[in-house]
């Protein structure tokens, strides 16, 4: 019975800690990640997030065609920031074009131009 005890404690205690280092280590990794986005030696466009619109949907589609992404406000807008060469740009647009976005509420939002902050 003690012996138990002491497994049960040892584990509850051992994950405790590996949770602990994980999400200290993620955060310390998205927190890289952002301030690389917003270094501005680092190229970038802003594409701004249609409302209603999950920003997850863009990042994961931006995350499967090989750029990094994060979420940033641009004055009152919700946008993207995106890590990309001048020459990238037309491939970016591209996946932003080819997401069918959908509203909250599931109606699904028509399929636009992607015009990026920079551009208008």
């Amino acid at each position: 019975m003690a012996t138990a005890l002491i497994i049960l404690v040892v584990v509850v205690v051992g994950g405790g800690i590996a949770i602990n280092v994980f999400l200290r280590n993620w955060v310390r990794e998205e927190s890289r990640r952002e301030a690389h986005l917003r270094d501005p030696h680092t190229h970038t466009v802003t594409y701004a997030i249609p409302n209603g619109v999950d920003p997850v949907t863009a990042e994961s589609a931006l995350a499967r065609a090989g750029f990094t992404s994060g979420v940033d406000r641009v004055g009152m807008l919700e946008c993207l920031r995106i890590e990309c060469d001048e020459s990238q740009r037309d491939q970016v647009r591209r996946v932003l074009e080819d997401i069918s976005m959908f509203d909250y509420d599931g109606s699904p939002l028509p399929a636009g131009h992607v015009v990026f902050e920079d551009e208008r």
